[in-house]
């Protein structure tokens, strides 16, 4: 294939030459492995990076997972092989079973895929030697990113949006350029690519940001919205990392013990620390024990705060993944349980837990890292969404008396499914759908005036349903926690 002459240099060549020297994001000589799904923003970074590979001398390979999520998945893999075949470049193809890994690790169905994509990327590298992993996660992304995270409530880790450098290896050269950037240089070149029609599927929250509420707020409050939104995620990523670094020899000055799986913090200093940075600590203490913070919520590292306050001994706090936290003397002990081989169990199934919602709004669930977020819509917007995902439903706002309550599992609940005649108790809906027994007393449950409505990510009861007389709708959404 012939490469396109200098005098084509594009808008995107620019921003990708800028990231690349700005960012140092790929070494002279380095092989990196891209990640091409066949869409637009994959296929536009695999021929700017052919474009600079002999000037930089680079060995580039392709990557390709197919899901197996939707029906064109095997043409979307069938046009990356010979995409790959047809510019002469190794490639590396698979296919994951992600709605199995989804079921078995009670993920979100977006959190499966990322954990499958990236753990085969890392094989795929640590296999061929490859240095670098490359993806085509642009700034209208990290724009996206930073509203999703807002609203799911995240702190300013959160809000930095997508790292153009995660973990020294896998990175992003198109961090600094947007979909339309994107657009314009395929058109031009004449580039063929697949499209993708989840991405227009508003039942994922990421796509209504995208083609609502973002076109919304340019057109209502200011233009360029995507560009404030995409550099203030930039702001924050540089700042966190220089905050992080701040608080490393603070960190450090703190420990009192420091092994594997348990780790010991000085209560008194703790607590003379400001409050920002007590919570980095805190934060800092649970990555060290439990290795990531995945379905640890800010009210969790508010409890610890609470131990650190208390001038006597206190807890043990359960966290999640197996964490426990107590005060001991002077001592904050962070510790994680252990099985007899010395590697981490799974999480155990959590304590009972019991919350209740005075109205819309949303809780996190301090036991399990889960969110439920209720919230009232109109009638019409109904038909388009309903019934497309076991952790959103509608429901009759008849049938809902607030204050509601979320709670676990309790033995000798009953519920009568949606679309099936008589009661059903609810321990036997778990047997027969293969709900694992830890996952049962993870499961929240919507009772109201004692009635049970909703078994989160699973089934409605059919009181609860819609109907011709529904003339209020109650939308209720279960967000899972990133395992």
């Amino acid at each position: 294939m012939t490469r396109q002459a200098s005098a084509d240099f594009s808008r995107l060549d620019r921003l990708v030459d800028a990231a690349l020297t700005k960012l140092s994001l790929i070494a002279e000589g380095e092989s990196v492995l891209i990640g091409v799904s066949g869409g637009p923003d994959s296929v536009a970074l695999l021929h700017l990076l052919l474009d600079r590979a002999p000037a930089r001398r680079l060995h580039l390979g392709i990557a390709h997972l197919n899901h197996q999520l939707r029906d064109s998945a095997d043409r979307d893999e069938e046009f990356v092989r010979q995409l790959a075949g047809d510019l002469g470049l190794p490639f590396h193809g698979h296919r994951a079973d992600v709605r199995a890994r989804q079921a078995r690790c009670r993920l979100s169905l977006e959190e499966a895929a990322r954990q499958v994509r990236y753990a085969f990327f890392e094989e795929v590298c640590a296999a061929n030697g490859y240095a670098k992993i490359a993806l085509g996660h642009h700034a209208d992304d990290n724009a996206e990113t930073l509203l999703l995270h807002l609203l799911r409530g995240s702190g300013r880790l959160g809000l930095a949006g997508i790292p153009a450098v995660r973990a020294g290896i896998t990175i992003r050269p198109l961090i600094f350029a947007t979909r339309s950037d994107i657009a314009e240089y395929l058109r031009t070149r004449g580039i063929a690519y697949v499209s993708d029609p989840t991405n227009t599927d508003s039942t994922f929250l990421r796509n209504r940001i995208r083609h609502r509420l973002i076109p919304d707020l340019e057109r209502d409050y200011h233009p360029g919205m995507r560009a404030v939104l995409s550099r203030t995620a930039l702001i924050l990523r540089a700042e966190e990392e220089w905050l992080d670094s701040l608080v490393e020899p603070i960190y450090g000055s703190l420990l009192t013990a420091d092994g594997e799986g348990r780790v010991g913090l000085s209560a008194p200093a703790l607590g003379r620390l400001p409050l920002a940075a007590a919570r980095r600590v805190v934060r800092k203490a649970l990555i060290q024990v439990k290795h990531d913070l995945r379905r640890v919520a800010f009210d969790h590292v508010e409890q610890v705060l609470d131990l650190v306050r208390r001038t006597t001994d206190a807890g043990p706090l359960h966290l999640p993944g197996r964490v426990h936290v107590r005060r001991q003397g002077d001592e904050i002990i962070v510790s994680r349980s252990e099985g007899v081989s010395g590697r981490p169990l799974p999480d155990e199934a959590p304590h009972d837990f019991e919350y209740r919602l005075a109205g819309c709004g949303g809780l996190t669930i301090l036991e399990t890292g889960d969110c439920i977020r209720l919230s009232e819509v109109a009638a019409a917007a109904i038909p388009e969404l309903a019934g497309r995902s076991p952790q959103t439903v509608y429901m009759d706002m008849a049938a809902v008396e607030f204050p509601v309550m979320v709670r676990n599992f309790r033995p000798g609940d009953r519920f009568s499914p949606l679309g099936l005649a008589g009661t059903q108790k609810l321990k036997k809906y778990f047997i027969d759908h293969k709900v694992r027994r830890e996952d049962r007393r993870r499961c929240p449950l919507l009772i109201s005036r004692g009635r049970l409505l909703w078994v989160a990510g699973h089934r409605l009861d059919g009181r609860a349903g819609l109907s011709r007389q529904t003339h209020r709708v109650l939308k209720a959404e279960l967000f899972l926690a990133k395992q």
